[in-house]
């Protein structure tokens, strides 16, 4: 009798086939220390199957302080350190009983969650200095750090049938101990995103400084309140991103979700030194998308002040202007060059009205609706300044007598042709005359699109 024909007398393209039907058996993560996966048994077949198991498995690694050990020991060799495209750092904090869902963390207990990020991450950022550049994926390696305790479940679900986080677990931020905290310095990471708890901006900040090939940063910011604290947080975090983020070309700016604690919003302040750091440094990004977290209106306040959309010098006031601007903050504007933004591709805003405090911004729907319109234009104008933009989406949403109103605006240039596309509004002159001018600038032809003015229209 013939012996049966070995696997790898097949072509290996039919191999490959073989391999990847079996690799997606498993787990889109795994778990150092744990192995559940379904095609873990497939690893012992051969030294090819083992690299091919691999190859699919080791992709995204998540990893605890308890496992870090065994994740130093099984990713050793750089084979396994070229494959992996995503380490999750999961830092899990104390758990709590179930009457705290709805109660922030005290002092001690704070005291004590800033004791096991500190000791987590300068064990985890030691064990990352045994890898190289050299030594990671093609692909680039991204960081993500989650920060939560295993009682931020609740025992309620949401519409898609996973736990709700508890109130304890939104609201309690957490920060690290800067002055006892010394880490080392990795250029392993190309990529970071942070999520779960809130971590302080200027934690952030000192995390970033040590990720020194970073390309991607997606992050949560601390809302736009004007309590004292979180001023001189977000300034801190502006001015570090300046001197400690040169690589980033990605940026991504997300608002905790709920605000910490609820508080007035910020008076009008298109000229504050958060809102100037935040622009300059936009300015070198390919990539940028920020939600409520930056008011747009503040952040394209050059562009608010009229006239043409192509010199801050000489724009004079008109409609479009920000009538709480004092005649110094006007002035200061006039003197200021324009923002330039010589490397976007990509630009995503979301801002929302009359939603919740802080993101109140406005007292009236007719003040939230000249607000849209303003943003509208402002960010046509400020295109004539990005000569590379391949796509914009904006998104204005306002919350009036408990109906949902959006306006949407999306830019999308290919083939030599720029299309907008308009939902929710039927637009204003002003607005196509300066979306038309900055596409004409580019020398591209123009088609606009008014796909619905019912601003309650479904958005899908």
């Amino acid at each position: 009798m013939a012996a049966a024909p070995s696997i790898n007398s097949l072509p290996y393209e039919v191999r490959q086939i073989i391999h990847s039907l079996v690799g997606r058996q498993t787990d889109s993560h795994r778990w150092f220390g744990e192995s559940t996966s379904s095609a873990a048994p497939y690893a012992t077949v051969s030294r090819e199957w083992q690299e091919e198991y691999e190859r699919f498995s080791f992709r995204e690694l998540w990893v605890t302080p308890q496992r870090l050990e065994s994740f130093t020991r099984i990713v050793a060799s750089p084979r396994r350190r070229g494959i992996v495209q995503t380490i999750c750092f999961h830092v899990p904090l104390e758990t709590y009983e179930r009457h705290q869902d709805g109660e922030q963390e005290t002092s001690p207990e704070r005291r004590r969650s800033t004791d096991i990020l500190n000791t987590a991450l300068g064990s985890f950022f030691q064990a990352m200095t045994l890898w190289e550049k050299s030594d990671t994926s093609p692909l680039g390696l991204d960081l993500h750090l989650l920060i939560d305790s295993p009682s931020d479940s609740s025992e309620l679900l949401g519409n898609n049938g996973t736990p709700l986080v508890t109130g304890r677990g939104l609201t309690s931020y957490v920060k690290l101990d800067l002055d006892t905290l010394s880490l080392p310095e990795i250029d392993a990471f190309s990529g970071f995103r942070c999520s779960g708890r809130h971590l302080q901006p200027t934690s952030l900040l000192a995390i970033i400084s040590k990720l020194q090939a970073l390309e991607y940063l997606d992050i949560e910011l601390s809302h736009d309140s004007m309590r004292p604290r979180d001023v001189k947080q977000r300034n801190k975090f502006a001015l570090g991103l300046e001197q400690h983020a040169e690589t980033v070309r990605v940026l991504s700016l997300r608002r905790p979700s709920p605000m910490l604690v609820p508080s007035p919003g910020p008076p009008r302040q298109p000229w504050s030194d958060f809102h100037v750091k935040i622009r300059n440094f936009s300015q070198q990004c390919e990539s940028f998308e920020f939600d409520d977290c930056i008011d747009a209106a503040q952040f394209f306040a050059p562009f608010l002040l009229g006239g043409s959309p192509t010199s801050s010098q000489t724009q004079t006031q008109d409609q479009g202007q920000d009538q709480s601007e004092s005649p110094s903050q006007q002035h200061r504007a006039a003197l200021l060059p324009p923002p330039f933004w010589s490397r976007l591709k990509r630009l995503n805003i979301r801002n929302s009205y009359m939603m919740k405090e802080p993101y109140l911004r406005v007292a009236s729907r007719i003040e939230a609706l000249t607000s849209v319109h303003s943003v509208f234009v402002a960010i046509g104008r400020a295109a004539y300044h990005m000569p590379e933009l391949q796509f914009a989406r904006v998104c204005q949403y306002v919350l009036n007598d408990g109906r949902l109103e959006w306006f949407v605006l999306t830019y999308e240039c290919y083939a030599g042709k720029a299309t907008l596309r308009i939902r929710g509004f039927a637009p204003a002159q002003v607005m196509v005359d300066a979306w038309r001018h900055s596409i004409a600038s580019k020398r591209l032809e123009c088609e606009i699109h008014v796909e619905t003015i019912d601003p309650t229209a479904p958005e899908g």
